[in-house]
Parts: structure tokens; C-alpha cells; sequence
């Protein structure tokens, strides 16, 4: 107990020494006796902001590391990526309905047209893309996700960001021995340039198992960008290189041929095509579906190439890739349509295998298809046969819009051909009613929809008018007979029979069958009658939805349901026959339209009313028929290139109209069309016929002159410019330079495009400073001699019916007698009133005296002037950017001598040949008013060439095309061709200059 004590004595004893000590080093170190330096402080540690991806390359690559890093980044990164981009390209077959009938698309599908989901791509590129920044660059599947991004890029279709990775791949990725590869331009291996890495392909473990560079596969990448973006020449240079390369793997080799044989089909070289798609077949690994597409294809060419033997037997290789049914159906066909051309087949025989093909189960899907062969087959040898199994076609349930689409064009070709224009076009127009945008006749059928639409129109005006005409001219109780059967029908047509359900029963072009309505009503295109969200808040559900419509139905406008059964349910019911489109009615007649009237209004009266049974009701019946067929016959040579028929029309024409105005233009397309079937005979009679009884008219002038060529066209521009200068003398009242210029157009151009204006103004000079009589004469030669003319006919006649009243006016002037009112002494107030004999009788006015003092009065009662009249307002328009609407460039003078306008004109028409020559665009004044003076450049098909060249004379016509004229003495602006009108009857030039300004943005 005792020694513990001191045991903490001492203890307590140390501690104390030791806190005293410590306290004093304390208290005393601002006075340190020998105190050693202070350390100095540690620098700050920097921070290290490169990638991990370069952090990673500069440590050691040791197996531990490397193992690692290619796990990681091939099962986290570029193994989901992958599947991703997968993803987005299942179900990109089924986006489309290929036709079987013409040459298939080399792939199923077009980049620019996938609408493929842009953020599932963009993710693809961002995993990928993560892959390479956090992840050691020497790993092995760093290549191939550079190759998933460059991808990716490319189902986007963004070309240059696509190409700019796959190069970076080539350059990046390349081999970095001197024995692998070759990186001076130019050397060779073996006579051979290689640019390919090698790949070790000896051993079965190797080419399974052994992981592969992605730069090889980024060369045939790079080439298929390069097609798509149609820069073949590089595409075929780098494909050239990789099929010479030595060490291009073989595994690549089938892909290699399959770009070849794509480059060749896309230019539509359909012969090269073949050997390269034969090697891609044999080489190639594409999936069961691709494969089938390539035999598909190559058996279309071999049909091409008339080698029907081995057409038959790629086909046969589409069936026994047992891929999808649509296409296998189709080569069964295929081998039945080129049994026909082999030696030993027979169309019979085809047609037989093809109704086999209606007994089996399997092809009950395809059944309105084969119909539709069944026709294609025997159409041209027995049109009725084919018109039979086309309408069972079309009787066929289906939901093939395609099929029907066609089923329909099918009908409309051979009435078509067999010159029914009537059937052709009801058909024609069905098959424009329901066929997609991408069908690839869609240009084909709707110009012939149109213009045979016009040609019924024509037809129909022309038995119209002859049956009214018949009706007017049969006695009049067979008249009033016939009549009240007419009334009787449209009644009936009005008011039909109850059906059995109790009501009024309709056309069955207006009801839709049973299945078109089923079709309809199918519940995938409504909302969903379970789940939480609701059909159209669901993105991914709509546009399933709508794929799954557009492959049913095709591409539909929006519109009613009840028109759309209305037009299918005319196409579908009964034996399936379009009704012809319903008249318009037009609301300006004077007499309402029969088919609006209800059935109490129809009456024979009613009726006669519309029948020619006078004079002058037949007159204007003739002429209806007369210009139904001078349009028809234009109709059947220049739009259906049917010239025979045009010249049955006009034969026609002309017996049953002699004294047709236009006479002397249907003689010479008679001669026109029968020099062109070499009817030489005929050709000449007509000839003869111009010369003879119209020497000379227009056509007379071409006859004997010929025409004016397209390719001579300094001859063109001669002649327009003597008529402009000849134009511009008579504006100056140098009438007889017009003379002198018109001599010296016909000795030196001849016949020219501006031979019926130089006629008019020669007429317009010699009534300035002739007799009356000779201008009379003058003026009505021009008439006689261009009836097809409007422009010029009509100013003619303006001017003649000027001329037959300037007598009426100067007798009228001559007894006129001036009245003076003198009731009031104040002031004599002349009233003058002259009334023309053509006018009605004046009104009986107040006295303007009284009326005027009235005005006064109240004037300066008010002691505010009279506003001034509103300046009217120029309905001036803007057309769509984007429709081919022709422009003027307008330079507008003010304050400027005759002598720099006509300078200018010269200038400019100097430089539009020089910088614009292919743009053959023309210069020429224009006085607005006596005193607005423009130059016009025209013609500018749309809005965008006129402002590109309105911006480029902006910058240099002060230097270099009118640098005598000063900028500020001159304003240039566009204007379109309806607004020129405008402007000229208008006068309107301040306005359409605040309304230029306003609306047109140049640079």
C-alpha cells in the first residue's frame, strides 16, 4: 500500500515537469534560442480532368486489366447497345406492301423512309459512345462500338456523320505492324494495294470463336453509306480495292458482292446485277427473309433478260427458303407467268396451276392475287376472259389494298387499250381513290385519270346536245310523250320504293357491303375498353396502331366515314363496277339544276324549257358540239397520243360543221396528223386546202415558210427584237418605221413567233395613217387570219367595234345642240348632257346649280373641308412558296432620259445572255403610264429563281450592267404574273411597292 503511494507520487511528480516544460516552449517561441527552421508547406495535388478512357491507356495493360476491361465493356455497354439497335429494326419488314408485279426493292425497306424512333437510336449511340469514354482503349470491342454508333448514324440517315465514323474506324483501327499493313499510299503486296487488316482464318476455332476487328466491316459500312448518299464512283472505287485486296477476309466476301450487286441494281443496271447477287447468294450469311428477297429479285432479272429457264429455277429457290408466305405465293405465280415463255409451257396450262392454287387452304389469303394473275396472263389474247377474272378478284374479301389497287388499274389498262375511254377512266379513277402515295404508277394514273375525265366530258356534251336536239325536233305530242316518261323516271329516281326494314331504299353505290363494314369496325382502332391509359395518350400504341392501318387499308386521306363508304362501298358492292363521277352543278345558270329541284317541281314544262327549240337555243347548242370536238380531237393526239382517233374526230368535225370558226386550225392538225402517219396522200390534200382557202392566215405562213425551229434561236431573238423596236417606234409616232421594220422582219426572219403581234401593230400604223377604209380592211384581215390567237383576236376586235362606232359618234357630235338653262337670272348654269345613241335615256336630275349652293352652304356651315375619296386597295396576293407560280424582275425608272432606259434594256439583255444563258430569259420596256417607265427580265418559273437573280443585279447593276445611271434614280422588285395584272389595270405602283416591301425578304 505504502510503495503504490509512491509509486503515484512519482507519477503525478513527472507529469507536472512535463506540463510545465511544454507550457514554456509555448509561451516563449516568440523568442526561440536555437529553434530549427519551420517546414514548408506541401504544394496542392492537381487535378487530373482526362477521360477515363486516357487515363486508363497510359497504365500498364496487364492481363488482369485486360480481361476486365473486355468483359465489361462487351457485356455492359456494347452487348445492350446492340440489342438495343436490334430492337429498333425488328419489324421493319412488315412496314411496307412490296408489289410483287415490278422489280422488288433490293432491301425492304428505305432509310429515309423507316420513321424509325430517333431517341432509341440516339441511345444507342449514347451507350455505345459511354463505352468508349470509360473504358480502357485497347480493348478488343472498343472497335465495334464505334461501329454501333456509325450505325446507328446510318438508320438516322444522317450520311456525313455516319461516313466521318466509319472513316475514323479505317484510320484510327489500322494495323500498327509494318508486315500487316500498308500505310504509304500507293505500295502493294504482291502487285496488290491492300488496305484491309489481316484476320486469322486457318483454324475452325479461329474463324468461330476468335473476335474480329471491326475495321474490315467498316469498309463495306462506309461503301453502303456512300450508295446511299449516290456517290457510286467512290463507292466503286473503295469496293474495287476490297475485292483486289489480298487479305480482305473471307467471311466478308458474300457482303462484298451483295454492296456490288446493290450499286448496280440501284443505277438500274440490271444486267450487271446478276453475277454479283449470284456470288452474294452463294458467300453471303442474310437472314431466311433477305435471302428469298435476293432470289426473288434475281429471278425478276433473269425474266428481263428473257432467260426464263433460270428465272424459274431462282424462283424456285424463294420456295425452298420457306420464308415468309406473301413472297413465296408470288414466286409460285412467277414460275406459272414464265411457263408460258419456255419451250414445252403453254397459257393454258399456267392458268390451270394457278386454279389448283384456289382448292388448297394455304392460298385462300391470296385468293383475289391469283385472279389478278390469272387476268395479267390472258389479257392481252382474250380481254374479256381477263375482264371476267378481274371482276371475281374484285368480289374477293380482302383487306389487300394493294391487291385491289391493282385489280383496278388491271380493268382500267384494258378498256384503256381497247380504246373504251369511258370504262378506262371510271376505273382509273377508282384505282386513284384508294392507291397509296408510294404506288409506283401513281403518276400514270392520275394524268390519264384527268385527261380521259375530259374526254368523257367531252363525249358526254356531245350526245347531250344531240339527243336535246333530236327531242326538239320530233312533232310535238311525240315531244310531250317522251317528256312525261322523263318526268315519270326522275320522280321515281327521287322519291324510290320503301325497302323491307320500312325505309327508302338507295343505290346500292351508296351502301357498303357486309365485310367492308366488319373491316371497319375492327376493335384494334379503337380505344382499349381495359387498361389505364387511354389509346391516344399512348404513343407506342398509336403508331402500332397506325401501321397496322396503313398495311390494311393503304394510305387514306382524312375524311367522313360517310363519304369514305360511300366512294368504296360504289368500288365494292355488287359486281364491284365504279360509278362515274356525279356532274357539278353550277350555281351562276340561270336556270337551277333538275337533279337539286325537289320531285314536285319536275314537270314537262320544266323540261322543254332546256330543249334548243329556237333559233337561238340551237345555235348555241351547235357550238357546244362544235368546240366539244375541236377540244376532243386536240384531247386524243396530244394527251392519249391517239392520233388516229383525233383525226376521226376532226373528219367528223368538219362534216357535220363545215363553216367551223376554227377551220383553218383543224385543216392543219388533219395535215399535221396524217404527215405523221405518213398518209402522204391525205397530207397534201390538206395542205393544198390551207393554201388555198386561208392564204393567208398563220398556218398558210408556216406552210410555205416552216416553222421556226427550237434550236434557232438567234433567229427568235432577232425577230423579237426588231418587233420591239418596231413597237416602240409606233409608241413614239413613228408610224412609218413600222412599215419599214415590217418589211425588213419578212425579208430577213421570215415567218417568226411574233408574226401575229408584228400583224396587229402594222394594222393598229396603217389606221393612224391611212384611210378609214384601209384600216377597216387592216384590222379585219387580223381577225380572219389568227382565230386561235385569243390575245390578239380579242384586241382586234375591240379595236373594229371602236372603229364601226367612231362614225356613230362624230354624226352625233355633229347635230348635237346645246341647252341652255335660263330660269335662274343669278347665274347661267350650262347642263350639258350627252347622251350616245347606243345609251340609255338620261335620268331626269335635279338642277346642279341648286344642288351645288346646297353643298356650299353646308360646307362652310360645318367649316370643314370634304374628305378626300379613299384610295382603292390592290387586292395584291401571295402565292405558295413552294408552287411554280412565274415572276417578273421589275427595274422601275424615275427621272430617267429615253436614251439610258433604252440603254438599260440593252445592258441588261447583254448580261442575262452572258450570266443566264441557259435561263433564256428576256428583257424589254414597259410604260406603265406616260410617265412610269419600267424594265421587265422575264420569265422566272417561281418565287425563289426571281429573288436569287433580284439579289444578284442588286450588288452589280450599278457597277457593272447600268453604271451610268445613278442607284438612286431606280428600284428593282419581283412580282408574280397575277400581280403584274393587277398592277397594269390598277396603276397601283406606290401599293404593290409597300406591299413588295412588306412581304419579300431579299438579302
Amino acid at each position: 500500500m505504502h510503495c503504490s503511494n509512491i509509486s503515484l507520487l512519482r507519477a503525478g511528480v513527472v507529469g507536472g515537469m512535463f506540463f510545465f516544460a511544454a507550457t514554456a516552449t509555448v509561451l516563449g517561441q516568440d523568442k526561440p534560442a536555437n529553434q530549427p527552421p519551420a517546414r514548408p508547406e506541401k504544394p496542392l495535388k492537381v487535378e487530373d480532368r482526362r477521360p477515363p478512357s486516357e487515363k486508363m491507356a497510359s497504365k500498364p495493360y496487364s492481363f488482369t486489366r485486360r480481361v476486365v476491361q473486355n468483359t465489361v465493356t462487351r457485356y455492359n455497354y456494347y452487348y445492350h447497345a446492340k440489342l438495343k439497335l436490334e430492337k429498333v429494326l425488328t419489324g421493319i419488314n412488315k412496314q411496307r406492301q412490296d408489289n410483287y408485279n415490278v422489280y422488288l426493292p433490293f432491301y425492304p425497306f428505305t432509310v429515309d423512309k423507316l420513321n424509325l424512333d430517333v431517341n432509341e437510336l440516339d441511345s444507342v449511340v449514347q451507350k455505345a459512345s459511354v463505352a468508349v469514354q470509360i473504358h480502357d482503349p485497347r480493348g478488343r470491342w472498343i472497335d465495334d462500338s464505334y461501329l454501333l454508333i456509325g450505325k446507328a448514324y446510318y438508320y438516322k440517315g444522317e450520311w456525313e456523320a455516319a461516313a466521318n465514323t466509319f472513316q475514323f474506324i479505317n484510320t484510327t483501327f489500322a494495323p500498327k505492324k509494318k508486315s500487316d499493313y500498308n500505310a504509304v499510299v500507293g505500295s502493294s503486296q504482291n502487285d496488290l494495294l491492300s488496305i484491309s487488316s489481316r484476320e486469322k482464318e486457318k483454324t475452325w476455332y479461329a474463324r468461330h470463336f476468335r473476335h474480329t476487328s471491326a475495321r474490315n466491316d467498316a469498309f463495306l459500312w462506309q461503301a453502303r453509306t456512300l450508295i446511299e448518299q449516290n456517290k457510286h464512283d467512290e463507292a466503286q472505287s473503295l469496293l474495287n480495292i476490297l475485292e483486289t485486296d489480298p487479305y480482305f477476309p473471307r467471311r466478308l466476301d458474300g457482303q462484298l458482292a451483295e454492296l456490288q450487286a446493290w450499286k448496280f441494281y440501284k443505277q438500274g443496271q440490271y444486267a450487271e446485277t446478276i453475277e454479283p447477287l449470284r456470288v452474294a447468294l452463294k458467300k453471303g450469311h442474310s437472314s431466311r427473309d433477305q435471302k428469298a428477297r435476293m432470289y426473288y429479285i434475281l429471278g425478276q432479272l433473269y425474266v428481263s433478260q428473257n432467260k426464263y429457264d433460270s428465272a424459274m429455277t431462282a424462283f424456285r429457290d424463294v420456295i425452298a427458303a420457306k420464308s415468309d408466305a406473301t413472297i413465296d405465293f408470288n414466286a409460285r405465280v412467277q414460275i406459272a407467268k414464265a411457263n408460258t415463255k419456255v419451250n414445252g409451257g403453254s397459257l393454258e396450262e399456267s392458268i390451270a396451276a394457278l386454279q389448283s392454287m384456289l382448292r388448297k387452304e394455304r392460298f385462300i389469303p391470296f385468293r383475289d392475287a391469283i385472279y389478278y394473275n390469272m387476268a395479267s396472263l390472258c389479257a392481252n389474247e382474250d380481254p374479256e376472259r381477263a375482264i371476267d377474272f378481274l371482276n371475281k378478284s374484285l368480289q374477293v374479301e380482302s383487306a389487300n389494298m394493294l391487291q385491289k389497287t391493282l385489280t383496278f388499274k388491271g380493268m382500267a389498262d384494258i378498256y384503256y387499250f381497247r380504246k373504251d375511254y369511258r370504262n378506262a377512266q371510271r376505273y382509273y379513277d377508282s384505282t386513284a381513290s384508294i392507291m397509296g402515295p408510294d404506288f409506283h404508277d401513281a403518276e400514270l394514273v392520275n394524268a390519264r385519270k384527268e385527261t380521259l375525265g375530259a374526254v368523257a366530258e367531252k363525249v358526254q356534251t356531245i350526245r347531250d346536245e344531240d339527243s336535246l336536239q333530236h327531242i326538239a325536233g320530233l312533232p310535238p305530242a311525240m315531244r310531250d310523250t317522251l317528256l312525261a316518261k322523263q318526268v315519270a323516271a326522275l320522280k321515281a329516281a327521287k322519291n324510290p320504293p320503301p325497302t323491307e326494314g320500312g325505309k327508302k331504299g338507295g343505290s346500292s353505290a351508296a351502301q357498303a357491303p357486309s365485310s367492308f363494314i366488319a373491316n371497319n369496325n375492327n376493335p384494334s382502332f379503337g380505344p382499349a375498353s381495359e387498361g389505364g391509359e387511354w389509346y391516344f395518350y399512348n404513343q407506342g400504341s398509336k403508331s402500332t396502331g397506325f401501321s397496322e392501318f396503313r398495311r390494311r387499308w393503304g394510305n387514306r386521306a382524312l375524311g367522313d366515314n360517310w363519304r369514305r363508304s360511300q366512294q368504296s362501298g360504289a368500288l365494292l358492292a355488287n359486281n364491284n363496277a365504279p360509278t362515274p363521277p356525279q356532274p357539278e352543278v353550277n350555281e351562276g345558270k340561270l336556270n337551277p339544276s333538275i337533279a337539286d329541284l325537289p320531285a314536285d317541281s319536275i314537270n314537262i314544262s320544266l323540261l322543254a324549257s332546256q330543249l334548243p327549240d329556237t333559233p337561238e337555243k340551237l345555235e348555241a347548242s351547235r357550238g357546244r358540239q362544235q368546240e366539244a370536238y375541236f377540244d376532243l380531237g386536240k384531247l386524243y393526239n396530244d394527251k392519249l397520243d391517239d392520233t388516229r382517233e383525233g383525226i376521226l374526230t376532226y373528219d367528223t368535225l368538219l362534216s357535220r360543221f363545215p363553216e367551223h370558226p376554227r377551220k383553218v386550225e383543224v385543216l392543219y392538225s388533219l395535215y399535221a396528223w396524217h404527215n405523221k402517219l405518213n398518209h402522204n396522200e391525205l397530207a397534201a390534200k390538206y395542205k393544198n386546202q390551207v393554201l388555198t382557202q386561208f392564204p393567208g392566215t398563220q398556218y398558210a405562213s408556216i406552210l410555205t415558210y416552216g416553222a421556226l425551229s427550237i434550236q434557232d434561236k438567234e433567229k427568235n431573238k432577232a425577230a423579237e427584237n426588231i418587233y420591239e423596236s418596231a413597237y416602240n417606234a409606233f409608241r413614239q409616232g413613228n408610224y412609218d418605221t413600222v412599215f419599214v421594220l415590217r418589211k425588213f422582219s419578212d425579208s430577213t426572219v421570215g415567218f417568226s413567233p411574233v408574226q401575229a403581234k408584228f400583224d396587229l401593230l402594222e394594222a393598229m400604223a396603217i389606221i393612224k395613217t391611212r384611210p378609214e377604209d384601209e384600216g377597216k380592211a387592216a384590222i379585219a384581215s387580223v381577225i380572219t387570219k389568227y382565230p386561235g390567237e385569243e390575245g390578239i383576236l380579242n384586241q382586234a376586235k375591240a379595236i373594229q367595234e371602236a372603229l364601226e362606232r367612231r362614225q356613230q359618234v362624230t354624226d352625233y357630235l355633229t347635230q348635237l345642240e346645246i341647252q341652255r338653262d335660263s330660269s335662274s337670272t343669278a347665274q347661267v348654269d350650262e347642263n350639258i348632257r350627252i347622251r350616245y345613241p347606243w345609251q340609255t335615256p338620261a335620268p331626269n336630275l335635279p338642277d346642279s346649280l341648286a344642288l351645288k349652293a346646297k353643298a356650299d352652304s353646308a360646307a362652310a356651315a360645318a367649316n370643314v373641308p370634304p374628305p378626300p375619296p379613299p384610295k382603292p386597295v390592290t387586292p395584291y396576293q401571295l402565292g405558295d412558296e413552294k408552287a411554280a407560280i412565274p415572276h417578273f424582275v421589275v427595274i422601275h425608272f424615275d427621272r430617267v432620259s429615253k436614251v439610258l432606259i433604252d440603254e438599260a434594256v440593252a445592258q441588261f439583255s447583254k448580261y442575262n445572255s452572258v450570266k443566264h444563258a441557259s435561263q433564256q430569259l428576256q428583257t424589254s420596256m414597259y410604260a406603265l403610264t406616260p410617265t412610269e417607265i419600267m424594265v421587265i427580265v422575264r420569265l422566272f418559273p417561281d418565287e425563289n429563281k426571281a429573288l436569287t437573280y433580284f439579289d444578284e443585279v442588286s450588288r452589280v447593276a450599278s457597277e457593272t450592267i447600268i453604271p451610268r445611271i445613278r442607284p438612286t434614280d431606280y428600284r428593282l422588285f419581283i412580282i408574280s404574273r397575277e400581280n403584274f395584272i393587277l398592277l397594269n389595270n390598277t396603276k397601283d405602283l406606290e401599293g404593290y411597292r409597300k406591299f413588295f416591301g412588306n412581304n419579300y425578304i431579299t438579302e
